[in-house]
């Protein structure tokens, strides 16, 4: 794995922005992974580690998280700043025809990509996110989403990780450990941080409704779809996981059990769900010679 990183335009003003890169960068087929609200690109090493024989793998830092700079202009912590900043690391990579893993806000920027920018995608896989979100689940995320904690010790961290982040399934200690390494900052004062900017948080201020639905943005998306769906996601109603099935791209649905919002991708149960859905068919698309060799890194 390596670090990469690329000045990203978008609305306002330009911020230089952080991506993991996995698997040989020449590989013909390509994937791109974007982690949730509040976390950051590191959440999918097990997944890359898992596929980098397979693929290039290519997990970016949102905007305020992780490696990536800070927003200037608060206000442009939004979906279509994300999908901006996007958009154009597919362009600075030279990406078409990709497969893209969005965990929750990283699903609703896909969407986005999806329906706008249909030469992007070959394959959608979404994790436990959708058109229309249940007011309980974005309120759950307004509880803890732009908190700035400070911690003396990892293993404060790690508790309240684990507190907050209950809905992830039921995780080893290890992978606990795992999360927490990469989700702080030291202090220059001492001790530590939320690896954030505490402004993500501002538009989940006070949310008394749930956000307008984007079923138009789904009906539009062409591109096979795969769902995962989290049993008891208070986030992602099993309704809206029904409706998702039967119209649009008609997207296959898969339940992972004993698990909230967001399955965390990191067992080998939940990686493989992923990797057959994105590796089904290589085999025929070789002997019909539709795998092309890229053109640049």
């Amino acid at each position: 794995m390596i670090d990469g990183s690329w000045a990203a335009f978008g609305p306002g003003e330009t911020v230089r922005l952080n991506y993991y890169d996995w698997g040989p960068r020449m590989h013909p087929r390509r994937v791109v992974c974007l982690h949730g609200l509040t976390r950051q690109g590191r959440d999918f090493d097990e997944l890359a580690k898992g596929m980098q024989k397979l693929r290039r793998i290519v997990c970016p830092d949102l905007a305020g998280r992780g490696r990536s700079g800070w927003i200037t202009d608060k206000k442009l912590y939004h979906v279509d700043t994300y999908v901006a900043h996007m958009s154009g690391l597919l362009d600075h990579l030279g990406f078409e025809g990709i497969d893209w893993v969005g965990t929750s806000l990283g699903g609703l920027v896909g969407m986005r990509l999806a329906a706008e920018r249909p030469e992007l995608i070959r394959r959608l896989i979404i994790n436990d996110i959708g058109p229309q979100l249940e007011l309980a689940g974005v309120q759950t995320i307004g509880t803890y989403a732009g908190q700035d904690p400070r911690f003396r010790r990892l293993g404060e961290v790690a508790e309240y990780l684990k507190k907050v982040h209950a809905s992830f399934g039921n995780l080893t200690d290890a992978q606990w450990s795992e999360m927490t390494t990469h989700s702080v900052m030291r202090h220059p004062d001492g001790g530590y941080g939320l690896h954030y900017d505490p402004a993500i948080g501002i538009p989940f201020k006070s949310v008394t409704k749930a956000p307008p639905p984007t079923w138009e943005v789904w009906e539009k998306i062409e591109c096979p779809v795969l769902l995962l769906h989290g049993e008891n996601s208070q986030l992602l109603s099993r309704a809206t996981a029904d409706r998702m099935a039967k119209t649009g791209p008609k997207a296959q649905v898969v339940e992972i059990k004993g698990v909230g919002h967001a399955p965390a991708l990191m067992s080998e149960d939940q990686i493989a769900i992923v990797r057959d859905y994105i590796t089904a068919g290589d085999e025929d698309e070789e002997e019909k010679g539709e795998v092309r060799a890229p053109t640049r890194l």
